[in-house]
Formats: C-alpha cells, structure tokens, sequence
C-alpha cells in the first residue's frame, strides 16, 4: 500500500509547499503527490488551482504570472495563524531538493501544460521509480507517454470494466478512480491487466479501510499518516 501525500501533508500545513513536502516525508509517506502549472514565461510551478486567489495573498490566473512575479506572491498564511509566509515551489526546485528523498506523482492540471512538462522530463534524468504523471485530461495523458520512464496513470471519475480495458491498451501503468468506487472484482481485473489502482478522494479514516479490503495498491490522501499509521500498512520497498 502506497502511501501518496496529497500536495504534501496537505490537512496540517499549506499545499504544495517546502512546509507540506518535509511535512509528508517526516510522516513517511511513499510518495508526494503535486501539481504543475506553466507561467506566462514558461516555467513549471507546482500549484493546484488555475488561479492564485484562494492559496497566495495575490489574484488572477498563473498563466498571467512570471515567475518572478509568483516569487512575491505569499503561499502559506492563508493557510491560519502560525503559518509563516512560504513561497512558491518550481519542479525544478523540487527535482534537485525533493527527489532523492522521495518519489513524485505530477500531476497535469492544465493540458497546455503538457508538452512543457514532456521537455523537462526529456531534458533532466531520473530513475524510472521516482516519477509518475497523472492526469484528469485523456489527452495530457496520451500525450505525457511522449516523456522518457515514467509511470503514467489515468485519474478518473467512474471505475469499471471499460475503462480498465481502454487503460490497459493504451498502456498506462495505473488506473485511478475515487476511493468510493473500489470494488474487489474489479481492483482484481485491473491487475490482472497489469494496472496498478490508486484511489483518491479520502475524507475520512474508514476510506482507508476501503483501501486495503479491496486490494488497493495506494491512495492519494491529504493526511498520509491516516496510511502510515494503519495496522495493516507496510512499508513499500
């Protein structure tokens, strides 16, 4: 059972901040779990929303931010009292400061920010363990296959039969669907296929349960230590 930190430890410090990610490595999670963004001159950020509002003291679209400019922005207060001020994190930052230490899901939220992303896995080198790319859009998906060794994994909001099927033939590594979804029989054909299934979705400590009764190979989760601490957990190699 994987245990994937959703932006990082993201229910006890601001997402996908330095804070969130030490956060989660302390809580011993498998996995940090980001986003990436592209900004107006052209540089990967990790960042959730297409707009900065509702995470940084600032507004309007990322795409309508340099990097520079993001660089002012303040992306942990708003998070409650205590937090101190933490800026934001390029992939690039992540790459020389977080990869050795863990291994990383990205995901695409905006497909235009795809084939940036393709240049960048194709222009650094990793060890094929440590990176997977997922995404909600088919085609970021598709055309993600394009990045040398990496895990691709579809994020989707229905499970069943079908789609396993389309996953499998196209060949992604992982299928996601939400943690209410998972079903026994069909965790099962997805390995019997060759796919890996990561749930998302976790809102409460019995999701987890749901995890390892259906055979579950991880689950993007915003407390990653409701994993880690699990009777059943153990530890991935």
């Amino acid at each position: 059972m994987l245990a994937i930190a959703h932006r990082g430890a993201s229910a006890y410090a601001p997402e996908n901040t330095r804070t969130a990610f030490d956060l989660a490595i302390r809580m011993g999670s498998d996995l940090i779990e980001t986003d990436v963004q592209v900004t107006r001159d052209g540089e990967l950020v990790l960042i959730h929303d297409d707009l900065v509002d509702r995470t940084s003291d600032g507004s309007g679209p990322v795409a309508d931010y340099t990097l520079a400019e993001l660089r002012r922005l303040d992306f942990g207060t708003w998070f409650g009292a205590g937090i101190e001020p933490q800026r934001i994190v390029t992939l690039a930052e992540f790459w020389s400061d977080y990869l050795s230490r863990v291994p990383v899901c990205l995901e695409i939220k905006d497909p235009l920010a795809t084939d940036a992303l393709i240049r960048f896995l194709q222009s650094t080198t990793y060890a094929e363990e440590r990176v997977q790319v997922t995404s909600f859009s088919w085609s970021a998906v598709l055309r993600a296959k394009a990045a040398p060794s990496c895990s691709i994994g579809f994020l989707s909001r229905i499970f069943n039969e079908d789609l396993i099927d389309r996953c499998a033939s196209r060949g992604f590594a992982q299928i996601c669907p939400p943690v209410n979804l998972l079903d026994a029989a069909l965790v099962e054909t997805a390995h019997r296929q060759g796919l890996t299934v990561r749930a998302w979705g976790i809102k409460q400590r019995s999701d987890i349960d749901q995890l390892f009764e259906t055979g579950a190979d991880g689950a993007t989760t915003n407390w990653p230590d409701w994993i880690t601490g699990h009777p059943a957990y153990v530890k991935a190699d």
